[in-house]
């Protein structure tokens, strides 16, 4: 874990939110060439992270993301989408159905290190 450790006493100062999200910027950038649907990736205000990973089966794609839901408390939320419902052409985002929410993993950890770790967890238990 040393770059998030490097990350973390870079911005040690720093509230929770803000090292949380100073880490998930950073993680974002160096996996968003490896997505295959960038346009499809879940966003929004409480989106901190979100990667792809594998759907439940061929079918679907799926995204595992971190988000906030109160002022220190996150969750890991595991959604996927069907594939049929994925036009060709994706330059109309808007008409596609959002991903469904499968699983949600409540992360109960005060330290940005730990939060992360736990997100860790399910990425790596989502990805094989």
């Amino acid at each position: 874990m040393g770059i998030l450790e490097q990350l973390l006493s870079e911005i040690e100062d720093s509230d929770l939110t803000h090292q949380v999200r100073v880490i998930c910027d950073q993680i974002n950038e160096e996996e968003k060439p490896s997505f295959k649907y960038p346009e499809l990736v879940p966003k929004g205000a409480m989106v901190f992270l979100s990667l792809e990973v594998p759907g439940r089966n061929t079918k679907e794609i799926g995204f595992l993301t971190l988000e906030r839901e109160d002022v220190e408390r996150y969750v890991a939320i595991y959604s996927t989408l069907e594939k049929y419902r994925i036009s060709d052409d994706l330059s109309n985002v808007d008409s596609i159905i959002p991903p469904r929410r499968r699983r949600v993993w409540v992360i109960d950890e005060n330290k940005a290190e730990k939060i992360l770790t736990q997100f860790a967890i399910k990425l790596k238990m989502l990805r094989g």
